[in-house]
């Protein structure tokens, strides 16, 4: 492939326009002269997010969708015009660091196993967003969905899902990394494909990551690598939705990976789910009619088996 960028970092948005500026302006610090290209699919954002990119970032290659294609339909046109030796998913709300690719390539390329990176990811108030997770199961669903894991939050035990006894210090291969900066290596693409549009958003990346193990890549976290992430910047401005769109994709991933039979225990758990985090919505006077709307709406979602992609 002639002129192949070393690094392709797609970025879909929706009506975060201040957040997208500061990672597209990251991004060119970050890169320094190395080959890479930048695409932004705008999902409708009626903010003004797209005239920006054009006013700002001629050199970005922007894919107007014409609505809310969600994540993965977002990130769609974006697979199909990429033409780097890496593909990068970059949530709009992250910032690179100065000199963060370094460590990612050099990784990269000594490791070419590596099928998909996920690397160090810090809050805007520098604090560590811990991004590993092992694969989901029933029994992780039932412990997450019980609180218990909220009362033992570093115990590998109690919170194995979140991998709660991992620092986050030491690069290690791990089941699952945060979408919000998620490596993929081309070969993996050209194995498996893009990400799953059966999802509108929430483990679509969860999917990947078992989809790429399946096809013989390793999924790694490289701790060398750091960046910001302010996190659910368009999630947050739809709480309701943003509840009952995760709930749908739980049952999605479970159904695909694990077969129809997880959909009656998986309703006994989200049960549970709804009725503890109703209850610490109280306990901290956070919207507990809200949460308990969305919950139930989200549990009847998945009786009903709504699709995920919407």
């Amino acid at each position: 492939m002639t002129d192949q960028p070393l690094f392709s970092f797609a970025i879909v948005n929706w009506n975060t326009r201040e957040y997208l500026d500061a990672c597209l302006a990251s991004l060119r610090s970050a890169s320094g002269d190395l080959p890479i290209e930048i695409l932004v699919a705008d999902n409708a954002s009626s903010d003004g997010s797209a005239e920006m990119v054009r006013r700002q970032y001629p050199e970005v290659v922007l894919v107007e969708t014409g609505g809310n294609l969600g994540f993965a339909g977002g990130h769609f046109p974006l697979f199909e015009r990429s033409r780097g030796r890496y593909h990068v998913l970059v949530n709009s709300d992250v910032r690179l660091t100065e000199n963060c690719l370094t460590p990612i390539l050099q990784r990269l390329e000594r490791a070419p196993d590596i099928g998909v990176l996920g690397c160090r990811i810090l809050g805007a108030d520098g604090h560590l967003q811990p991004s590993c997770r092992r694969f989901p199961n029933l029994w992780h669903q039932l412990i997450e969905g019980s609180g218990l894991n909220r009362l033992f939050p570093h115990s590998g035990f109690w919170n194995a899902y979140k991998m709660g006894d991992f620092n986050h210090d030491e690069p290690r291969e791990v089941d699952q990394v945060m979408g919000s900066f998620f490596v993929i290596r081309r070969e993996v693409i050209d194995r498996i494909g893009p990400l799953d549009r059966g999802f509108f958003m929430y483990y679509e990346e969860v999917d990947y990551c078992l989809r790429t193990r399946r096809a013989g890549f390793k999924v790694f976290f490289e701790p060398a690598a750091t960046v910001y992430h302010a996190g659910g910047a368009s999630a947050a401005k739809v709480k309701v939705l943003t509840i009952r769109r995760l709930m749908r994709s739980m049952r999605r991933y479970y159904e695909k990976n694990h077969g129809i039979l997880t959909w009656l225990p998986l309703l006994a758990i989200l049960s549970l789910d709804g009725v503890t985090h109703v209850l610490f919505a109280l306990l901290r006077g956070r919207q507990p009619l809200t949460t308990a709307k969305a919950y139930w709406l989200g549990w009847w979602d998945v009786f009903m088996r709504k699709p995920a992609h919407f």
